[in-house]
């Protein structure tokens, strides 16, 4: 794999797991040192996630997490919850047992993420939760432009899974996913997924419709 793609990989996954939040800044110099790397595979990065939305350019050779209104992340969701609803729908009878296994260790293994405390653990196991789903749909496209939207959401996700509580309705709900992928139940494991997704368009609706921040919305949460 070139450079510039193994580095865009990784900003990729920086971002999808919100370790870089909304406004953040990503100079092309800073990156590149960190790395132990030269500017222009960073450049190269930083620009196809510009082209791709996850980040804009700003000056100084420096690239910036978009500082998106409520309104606008609430249509990330939205987004996601339909396209992820689909891929759910196309993977669940194409999933092997194997598959399924892993799928419900991880449902148990984001559980204990939250129970701990462990906020970063629970946003990188519930991509690999999500993406065991999506890869199973045979529909690589589909992958793909799902990830894009995972990219620019992640860190507005983070924002919330930071500061909200949960509920153990909540808990469950990856455990219920699984559980009716299992059942190859396609039509109820599609409705779980856009529950799950979904609550993101409800709580960044919220937002939009007040003046509060992400810390002084509703105490209670679900995965995205």
């Amino acid at each position: 794999m070139p450079l510039s793609d193994q580095i865009y990989e990784q900003l990729k996954w920086s971002l999808i797991v919100g370790e870089h939040g909304p406004d953040s800044a990503l100079s092309i110099r800073t990156v590149a040192e960190r790395m132990g790397t030269s500017m222009m595979p960073v450049r190269e990065a930083l620009k196809r996630l510009a082209s791709e939305r996850a980040l804009i350019a700003s000056a100084n050779r420096s690239f910036r997490v978009p500082r998106l209104d409520p309104a606008r992340v609430s249509d990330l969701f939205f987004l996601r919850a339909n396209l992820e609803g689909a891929a759910t729908e196309l993977a669940t009878p194409r999933m092997t047992p194997s598959e399924i296994d892993k799928l419900e260790k991880l449902a148990h293994q984001t559980n204990r993420d939250i129970e701990s405390g462990v906020r970063g653990d629970y946003l990188a196991n519930n991509y690999r939760f999500h993406f065991t789903i999506y890869a199973g749909a045979g529909n690589p496209e589909l992958t793909s432009i799902i990830e894009g939207l995972w990219a620019q959401s992640g860190p507005y996700l983070a924002d919330v899974v930071r500061v909200l509580e949960t509920t153990e309705d909540w808990r469950l709900l990856h455990a219920r996913i699984a559980k009716a992928i299992r059942a190859r139940n396609a039509r109820l494991a599609r409705d779980l997924v856009e529950q799950d997704i979904g609550w993101g368009t409800r709580v960044y609706d919220q937002l939009a419709d007040s003046s509060a921040s992400v810390s002084q919305s509703a105490p209670t949460k679900r995965s995205a």
